[in-house]
């Protein structure tokens, strides 16, 4: 009898271990081969534990009038005794251009090329267990890349270097600027994401295999990283300067000639716990009305074009308004994010007129408002929501999309505009849902998002505000909040320069990017990118400004040539056609597109990589293993390392529970029967 009872038991704890070793296998990011969350260092000896291979990166930034080219060099070390795999996650600018790659070892340079994703993937694969050096550069996300370095050496060092082509960013604040990101925000998986790749388990613990091969938890440390960044930049403004500053960093600044510069971070080995940034303002009466940059390339001549419109405030109108605030309580906004974020919340509140109707939802793992609906601004309702606001706390998830469903199809107060303010860090995966919620639901709404933190994700928050019709501000500091905000609200307060229309010389073939021209809002400059044939008369460009119609001309032969436009065109495009992909799915046409203007320009996108690889073969051809190297956590966030529902990333179903609930159950009774 006891013998059959414990077989009996035997056989349920194996079952037990079964069913969660199953578990286990499924939901382990390691079991992919592709899954890459912050970097990995892949050894040969599994038994053999070794220190990951010291990471040190070196930005150069080159800016000229409203463009930068950037070099990012980064040095893999490899301090061991083992032939090591290095792979290292890294975020970029959004429309970053990348197109170009080049491995150093020792004296050899090695440049690569761009190819098909899944041939460059090959290419890379082929090169590593033939034991030859190669590096590869894909893009994960528009602004997350990674970088994986094959055959390093015992004790050698190689470096990468990875080249991009960006444009700069205005706001009548801060002027021009230009970010380099250096660290990210774990991102939020939703539940019912999770949930959606979940399969019967009668179908063998099977998930859908799409769930693995999305970056979006990278692993983060509360602990000092050994990657640190040096940063310098020329900048060559093309204008005299009143000011230039980074509320980020401590930089050296040298002035060369009058519109000349050269500045670097004080000290070394500056650390990476938030993003880097730079601001300058042109003198008073220099700042440009219009810009435009050219470049020819075979046939075909590229154009970009910046026009500063008039701000209009003589026209500016007292227009009612129903503002919907909608404040990230999250996990990942605790420290200095969630004070950043009730500060502006308080002087948005604050910024409101007698006539205006406001409401404010607080979202994290669920949301709640304030009020049932939006009530009119008085002295008794502030009041009521200073003392909400000042109450609130950050923990739980990021269950974003209820709380924008909720701001986007609420009831609507008797007001001239509708206006939805998103204050978060946007640390959440599934942006093409929430994309396609706001073009669903958007109606005579506009959606403003305001980034907060050290490494907010930018991509969503400028996406979503572009899909929202609205616009997107970043707030770095409390210090700098209040100016930024007086900026927003006077922004939305103003009136909109609407109906663009361009107008460009007769008998020209021009293809413009975006094709679809947004509305401005007051001192909001007009970016355009265009391919065209002819760079010979005057571009008419028109549109409604309150009652009023502005208009002006740009002459296309006063253009001032500039390497990189036609790439700058081409990510354009690229991003353009993304956008229009229905939950980040697009059509084979779309894809094609997107592959044949990436493969012409030479730039990585979703559908193209960089791929450089040594011909001669470095090692005897062995198995690789991997362990984690751990980026460092955003400057002033406190949250918890694992978010609630993201560290395995998948939820147990109830009935599973149970049954495990009632197995061990029937275990403990059955050792009760053997002991009586």
């Amino acid at each position: 009898m006891q013998k059959k009872a414990h077989f009996t038991i035997t056989t349920l704890w194996f079952f037990l271990l079964v069913t969660f070793s199953q578990f286990t296998l499924a939901f382990n990011p390691s079991s992919s081969a592709d899954e890459l969350s912050s970097g990995t260092l892949e050894l040969i000896h599994e038994s053999e534990v070794i220190q990951a291979p010291l990471l040190s990166t070196d930005v150069n930034i080159n800016i000229v009038g409203m463009m930068a080219r950037v070099i990012v060099t980064q040095t893999f070390e490899n301090e061991s005794a083992n032939w090591v795999e290095g792979k290292y996650l890294f975020p970029l600018p959004e429309k970053s251009a990348v197109d170009t790659l080049t491995m150093k070892i020792g004296e050899r340079v090695i440049v690569g090329e761009i190819k098909e994703k899944q041939q460059a993937k090959k290419i890379y694969e082929r090169a590593k267990i033939s034991g030859k050096k190669a590096s590869l550069v894909e893009q994960q996300r528009p602004n997350v890349f990674s970088n994986s370095v094959a055959n390093i050496a015992p004790f050698e060092k190689i470096e990468v270097q990875i080249h991009y082509q960006q444009d700069l960013t205005y706001s009548a604040v801060n002027g021009m600027s230009i970010r380099f990101p250096m660290t990210m925000t774990p991102r939020y998986t939703p539940s019912n994401i999770i949930e959606e790749n979940y399969q019967d388990l009668s179908q063998g613990f099977a998930f859908a295999p799409s769930f693995f091969n999305v970056v979006d938890l990278p692993q983060v440390s509360a602990e000092k990283s050994t990657h640190r960044v040096n940063i310098n930049v020329a900048l060559d403004s093309g204008l005299p300067l009143a000011a230039i500053k980074s509320n980020t960093h401590k930089i050296i600044h040298q002035q060369q000639s009058e519109s000349l510069h050269k500045i670097k971070l004080s000290g070394y080995n500056i650390k990476t716990d938030r993003d880097f940034i730079l601001n300058w303002k042109p003198i008073d009466g220099a700042s440009p009305k219009a810009a435009m940059f050219t470049e020819t390339m075979n046939n075909d001549s590229f154009v970009s074009l910046m026009i500063m419109p008039p701000i209009g405030q003589k026209a500016i109108q007292q227009l009612t308004r129903e503002v919907i605030f909608v404040i990230d309580t999250s996990g990942s906004m605790a420290g200095e994010s969630i004070k950043q974020a009730k500060s502006a919340l308080l002087q948005g509140i604050g910024s409101l007129s007698s006539g205006d109707y406001f409401n404010v939802i607080e979202f994290n793992s669920s949301f709640s408002r304030l009020f049932q609906s939006s009530v009119a601004i008085d002295s008794r309702s502030q009041g009521k929501a200073n003392r909400f606001v000042t109450g609130l706390n950050a923990n739980g998830g990021t269950e974003m999309y209820a709380a924008m469903n909720a701001a986007l199809t609420g009831h609507h107060a008797p007001t001239d505009l509708r206006q939805v303010i998103f204050l978060t860090d946007g640390a959440i995966s599934n942006e093409s849902q929430l994309f396609q919620l706001i073009e669903d639901e958007l109606s005579d709404s506009r959606l403003f998002t305001v980034g907060i933190g050290s490494a907010p994700n930018e991509f969503f928050m400028k996406r979503a505000a572009r899909f929202g019709r609205g616009s997107y501000t970043f707030i770095h500091s409390v210090e700098e909040a209040e100016a930024m905000l007086t900026e927003l609200f006077y922004k939305i307060s103003a009136p909109v320069l609407s109906n663009i229309k361009l107008e460009w010389p007769k008998g020209s073939t021009v293809e413009m990017w975006p094709d679809r021209i947004p509305d401005l809002y007051a001192g909001e400059p007009l970016w355009l990118k265009a391919k065209t044939d002819v760079l010979n008369g005057e571009i008419s460009i028109s549109g409604e400004l309150a009652d009023s119609i502005w208009q002006t001309k740009v002459s296309l032969d006063k253009g001032k040539n500039q390497h990189g436009v036609g790439k700058l065109w081409a990510r354009e495009k690229i991003a353009t056609i993304m956008n229009k992909a229905r939950h980040g799915r697009l059509t084979e046409k779309a894809q094609q597109a997107v592959t044949q203007v990436a493969l012409e320009h030479q730039l990585v996108s979703r559908f193209t990589s960089l791929v450089a690889v040594d011909k001669t073969p470095t090692r005897i051809a062995e198995a690789l293993y991997s362990r984690r190297i751990q980026q460092t956590r955003p400057k002033g966030s406190v949250a918890p390392i694992s978010y609630p529902s993201t560290a395995l990333q998948f939820t147990i179903p109830p009935w599973m529970s149970v049954i495990l609930i009632v197995l061990s159950l029937f275990c403990l009774l059955v050792v009760k029967g053997l002991k009586k």
